[in-house]
């Protein structure tokens, strides 16, 4: 595939982008631009620290986990069929 006339366009675009930085020299405009800077507020550290922290954490309770794996070992744990029923309810609506 050829493409004609590909040259012209493409100098018309950077002599168009040197007129602008003529102008702007002209008009005392720095070219030097400002970095982006982001500051953030004394609450948004706050939770970015509580974040860190919950991050870091286990999802599993393992001492929870082990009253649960025990009581269900002896026969001891025990859901009414309404407690359930209400659970999936809850969850689904």
């Amino acid at each position: 595939m050829f493409i004609n006339n590909v040259n012209p366009a493409a100098n018309l675009y950077s002599s168009n982008s040197n007129a602008a930085s003529r102008y702007a020299a002209a008009a005392g405009v720095s070219n030097v631009q400002k970095r982006d800077e982001l500051t953030l507020s004394q609450q948004a550290q706050t939770f970015q620290d509580i974040l860190k922290k919950l991050q870091n954490e286990s999802e599993v309770r393992q001492t929870k986990v082990d009253e649960y794996a025990q009581k269900i070992a002896n026969g001891t744990y025990n859901v009414s069929s309404s407690d359930i029923a209400l659970s999936i309810l809850a969850s689904r609506f």
